[in-house]
């Protein structure tokens, strides 16, 4: 029977791995889900406002906060701090809610 020939190709150590696991081990997966998630929220909330043909002026008053702070949802960056009860608010505005689950 025939031997097969080795590869010479270098494993790859990342092979077969997730964008998760990669995110991990660099120590930036926390972040990267949260900047995934306020886009996601910014994303519904700006087609809420745009269904409902909303102004920002108008959703800060649907929401009871500030026009900068609406500006902060809709356009999210690390740096931007954003309360829990104002995410709740945002949430229930688009008829969601807020949820914790297990990882």
């Amino acid at each position: 029977m025939p031997k097969k020939a080795k590869s010479k190709r270098k494993a790859n150590p990342h092979e077969g791995s997730t964008l998760d696991s990669l995110f991990e081990e660099l120590g930036e997966l926390q972040e990267v889900q949260e900047i995934a998630l306020r886009k996601a929220l910014a994303a519904e909330l700006a087609a809420t406002m745009k269904r409902r043909k909303w102004t920002l002026v108008k959703l800060a008053a649907e929401l009871q906060t500030s026009r900068p702070q609406v500006d902060r949802l809709l356009h999210p960056t690390p740096r931007n701090s954003i309360t829990v009860s104002t995410l709740a608010r945002a949430a229930a505005l688009m008829g969601k809610r807020l949820e914790l689950v297990d990882a």
